[in-house]
């Protein structure tokens, strides 16, 4: 049996397409690379009870990393086996921290429950808050100030390619703060806040290091700035054609998201193969 290689994809705009859809060729790569001792990871922003309305316990799913790293599932199990959190007391901090920053934001529970989430109305009609607090309706409040606790994560909503975010981010050095385009609509951006060791980057790290997986051995797929990290940590890593341009700029890009993406670069990897021999 060949040796063992990790797969790392994102979903929205990588792995999925316009329709939020895994197409039939590259679900079928998925299933080829199971053959081939390949592990298969989800590597998304969204919760976890968002990634299931689009993956619906996908069989050829080995891991799923969720909302950026705060949680990492066996998905053959369909079991966390590693968790991050805010504690109350930066929870409280940072929320005090936007309410003078006067962005619309939200802040999300603790898994598994993080789909409940806690809102901040600043007034400046952001659609994609507007939205999501729409969709999450029936799991999201209003923030209440007395009755905070710990919680996963922070999404704040701006404009897009905002330098905010940016100056946002040396303000908040005990944190890790990432600034992603919209999936809702490319015209915005959003800025998520985490613990300070959460990302893709480090959640790749820490399953590579459990499954005994040199980091040479691994491959990736992404298409946005909250990819950055796994991007930069994988031996092999590829852009849709459908990211920012300097994400293209520096990464070998790819075919569009809509085009099939995982199975163009998984022939790509094999054509250099047996090039080489």
């Amino acid at each position: 049996m060949p040796e063992r290689k990790l797969l790392i994809t994102d979903l929205d705009g990588s792995l999925l397409n316009s329709d939020s859809q895994i197409s039939a060729a590259d679900q079928q790569t998925l299933t080829r690379l199971g053959s081939q001792n390949t592990i298969r990871v989800i590597a998304t922003g969204r919760n976890h009870y968002s990634a299931e309305t689009v993956l619906k316990q996908n069989k050829d799913i080995d891991y799923a990393i969720i909302s950026t790293g705060i949680g990492i599932i066996d998905y053959k199990k369909q079991e966390f086996i590693k968790s991050h959190y805010l504690p109350q007391k930066a929870v409280i901090f940072l929320v005090k921290f936007l309410l003078k920053e006067k962005v619309d934001f939200m802040v999300h529970n603790v898994l598994p429950d993080n789909h409940y989430i806690s809102c901040y109305d600043a007034g400046t009609g952001h659609p994609d808050f507007n939205l999501r607090w729409k969709w999450y309706r029936d799991f999201a409040s209003n923030i209440d100030l007395s009755k905070l606790t710990d919680a996963s994560q922070l999404i704040a909503f701006f404009p897009h390619n905002t330098p905010r975010i940016a100056q946002i981010r040396k303000l908040l050095p005990d944190f890790h703060v990432i600034r992603t385009t919209s999936p809702i609509n490319s015209h915005y951006d959003w800025m998520e806040v985490f613990p300070k060791d959460v990302s893709k980057g480090h959640a790749l790290k820490w399953l590579c290091e459990r499954l005994d997986i040199d980091i040479s051995r691994t491959v990736c797929l992404g298409n946005d700035y909250n990819d950055l990290d796994m991007l930069r940590l994988a031996a092999r890593s590829f852009v849709t054609m459908n990211a920012p341009d300097d994400l293209k700029a520096e990464f070998p890009v790819t075919v569009s998201n809509n085009d099939d993406p995982l199975t163009e670069i998984i022939r790509r990897l094999d054509e250099e193969q047996d090039i080489s021999g």
